[in-house]
């Protein structure tokens, strides 16, 4: 190879290491833009894959909101029905109460009774309870029998308190104090 430089005057050896430098600058710039491409490329891959990442983690929060919208939404409906059915309208008063208590008594074959009402404070603004307390006593068979008729009962009655009176005045006989809680909705 030198051989054929030595062949070649001045002006020849002059172009040729000009254009060899022309040729290596060229060479440098591309090895210097292609490494640069490959590495714009790698970090354009990692941020699709962080932007993807990102849409993957929104939807699921997406997701997740609706699912709790949607159940929040039957949430009211669901409170809607138990104002409906569990619990007793105010504008039928009391007396809404004393007919649902005299079936209780009714199905349970108990005779009427003396009826006591105590309304309670208000619980969370708009629901009021009302104590009802009544006198019973009975077999123990018939006992059993009225804490299941109450406990079957459609509406919001609760046995809040049984006080047991006379226990030991003959077998099975039974005295008690009956106190339930039943609630109504103030609009």
């Amino acid at each position: 190879m030198t051989a054929l430089v030595n062949l070649l005057d001045e002006k020849e050896r002059r172009f040729l290491s000009v254009l060899a430098t022309i040729f290596g600058c060229l060479f440098a710039a591309l090895l210097v833009f292609g490494v640069r491409a490959a590495l714009e490329a790698g970090r354009s891959a990692s941020r699709k894959d962080g932007i993807e990442t990102s849409w993957n983690a929104a939807d699921r929060a997406r997701r997740t909101v609706v699912r709790d919208w949607e159940r929040w939404t039957q949430g009211a409906a669901d409170v809607g029905g138990l104002r409906a059915d569990w619990f007793f309208d105010r504008a039928k008063g009391v007396q809404a109460m004393r007919l649902d208590l005299q079936q209780v008594l009714e199905a349970a074959n108990i005779p009427a009774a003396e009826i006591s009402f105590a309304e309670a404070e208000v619980i969370k603004d708009r629901l009021r309870k009302v104590t009802v307390g009544f006198q019973w006593s009975g077999s123990y068979p018939a006992f059993r029998r009225i804490l299941e008729t109450i406990e079957a009962h459609p509406r919001a009655l609760y046995i809040a308190k049984i006080d047991f009176g006379n226990i030991g005045m003959g077998p099975g006989f039974l005295e008690a104090r009956f106190a339930l809680e039943a609630y109504y909705v103030q609009e």
